[in-house]
C-alpha cells in the first residue's frame, strides 16, 4: 500500500517574490519611456527647377480625311485592284467599270463631229461665194442672210458636238476609279460582275491615318491653357487608355469656337504623325496636355510627403525634435512632385524612418559618402 507524501508551501514567500519582480519589471519599463531613443535622420533642401504640368483627357482617334468611293457612271464592274486593309496612293487604280459602252459613246460623239464640221465647213464656202454676188445685186439680201445664218448655226453645232466629245471622254475615263487620297482602304462592297450605279453605289472607303487626328474635350476653364499649346506647338505625348506607356506625341491643330452648353468644355482635335501605326481610328487614348508651367518650380520626393487628417505635411528638424509643417502639393509627376507652402530654406527629413513622430528626438546625420568603385588593374598585354 503506497503512502503519500505531503510538503507545505509557504505561500505568504511565493507571493512576495512575484510581486518583487513585478515591480521591478515596471520599474525597466517606466525608464524606457523616460529615456526615448534618439533617431538619427538625414535632411535636404528643396530644390527648384523648370516643371510642366501635364493633365490627361480621353481622346477618341479618327481618320483626318475619309474617302467614300463611289462610282461616276453606271455599268458592270469588271475589276477590283487592290487587297482589303492595305495602304493606297493617291491616284491608284482600284475598280474598273467594262468602258464598251462608254467607248462606242465617245466614237459617236466624235463622228458627229465631223460630220457637223464638214456642213459648217460647205455653209462657209457658201457664205464666201455669195457675199461678192449680193454686192452686186446678183442675189437677194435675203438669200445672203440665210446663208449666213446656217452657216453660223453650224458653226454652233460643231462647239456643241465638241462638248459632247469632251463629256464622253470624261464618262469614259470614270470606267477606271483611283484613289482620291492616300490612306488605307477598306473592303470592297461590291464583287466583279455586279452592275453598279452612278453616284449610289458604295464600292469601299479610304482613311487617311499617316497623319491621324485625335478628338478630345477639355473644360472651359483650361481653354487659355489650351489656345496656348496650340500656339506654341506644344507636343502632347499620347498614352494609351490604361496610361501605362505612351504611344505618339501629337499636336494641337484645332480650339472649336464655341463651349459646349450643356457640357461646359470645349472641343479640340490633335494631330499625329502615328508613323509605327499603333494609333487606329475608333481607339480611345489618353492626351497629356500642358496646363501649367512654371520656371522655378519648388520641388521634393514623394516620399518625402505625409498624409494627416489635416492633409499633406513633411517633417522638419527644430531645436532636435521632429516637427511638421503642412505643405500644398501642386501636382506629382513621377516621383517628384511641385510644392508650395514652404520656404527652400527649410531642411526637410528625407527618407521618413518608420518610427518618427511629432516631437520625437532625432540627430541629423551626415548623408554617406558613395564608396569609390575599384578599378580592375588592366592585364598586360601580351
Amino acid at each position: 500500500m503506497s503512502t503519500l507524501l505531503y510538503f507545505p508551501v509557504r505561500r505568504p514567500l511565493a507571493l512576495a517574490f512575484f510581486g518583487l519582480a513585478g515591480l521591478l519589471l515596471a520599474g525597466c519599463q517606466n525608464k524606457v519611456k523616460q529615456a526615448p531613443q534618439t533617431l538619427a535622420v538625414q535632411t535636404m533642401m528643396i530644390q527648384t527647377r523648370p516643371m510642366t504640368h501635364y493633365e490627361g483627357f480621353l481622346g477618341t482617334v479618327t481618320p483626318l480625311q475619309t474617302a467614300q468611293i463611289i462610282p461616276q457612271t453606271s455599268g458592270m464592274l469588271s475589276g477590283v485592284h487592290f487587297l482589303p486593309g492595305s495602304v493606297v496612293q493617291k491616284g491608284q487604280l482600284l475598280f474598273t467599270i467594262n468602258p464598251d459602252q462608254a467607248r462606242a459613246a465617245l466614237a459617236q460623239a466624235q463622228a458627229k463631229v465631223a460630220a457637223d464640221m464638214a456642213t459648217e465647213s460647205y455653209n462657209r464656202k457658201l457664205v464666201e461665194q455669195d457675199r461678192p454676188l449680193v454686192a452686186k445685186d446678183f442675189i437677194t439680201r435675203q438669200s445672203y442672210d440665210q446663208a449666213v445664218s446656217q452657216a453660223a448655226a453650224a458653226a454652233a453645232q460643231v462647239q456643241a458636238d465638241r462638248a459632247a466629245v469632251q463629256q464622253a471622254a470624261l464618262n469614259l475615263s470614270y470606267t477606271r476609279i483611283t484613289a482620291p487620297i492616300s490612306g488605307r482602304i477598306g473592303q470592297a462592297q461590291v464583287k466583279a460582275g455586279n452592275l453598279v450605279v452612278s453616284n449610289q453605289t458604295v464600292l469601299t472607303t479610304i482613311n487617311q491615318i499617316q497623319p491621324i487626328a485625335i478628338n478630345f474635350s477639355v473644360p472651359q476653364n483650361l481653354l487659355d491653357a489650351a489656345r496656348a499649346a496650340q500656339t506654341s506647338s506644344a507636343p502632347l505625348p499620347v498614352l494609351d487608355e490604361s496610361s501605362r506607356h505612351q504611344i505618339d506625341r501629337a499636336h494641337l491643330i484645332f480650339v472649336d469656337n464655341t463651349v459646349g452648353a450643356g457640357t461646359g468644355t470645349v472641343a479640340l482635335q490633335a494631330s499625329a504623325a502615328n508613323a509605327q501605326l499603333a494609333l487606329w481610328p475608333g481607339q480611345y487614348v489618353l492626351v497629356q496636355m500642358p496646363v501649367q508651367h512654371l520656371a522655378a518650380a519648388p520641388i521634393l520626393p514623394v516620399g518625402a510627403i505625409q498624409q494627416g487628417p489635416k492633409g499633406a505635411y513633411v517633417y522638419v528638424v527644430v531645436a532636435g525634435k521632429a516637427e511638421t509643417r503642412p505643405v500644398d502639393v501642386l501636382w506629382e509627376e513621377e516621383s517628384t512632385a511641385v510644392v508650395q507652402g514652404l520656404s527652400t530654406a527649410t531642411p526637410i527629413i528625407y527618407p521618413v524612418p518608420t518610427r518618427l513622430y511629432p516631437g520625437a528626438q532625432v540627430k541629423v546625420a551626415a548623408p554617406a559618402e558613395p564608396q569609390k568603385r575599384v578599378q580592375p588593374t588592366p592585364e598586360a598585354q601580351p
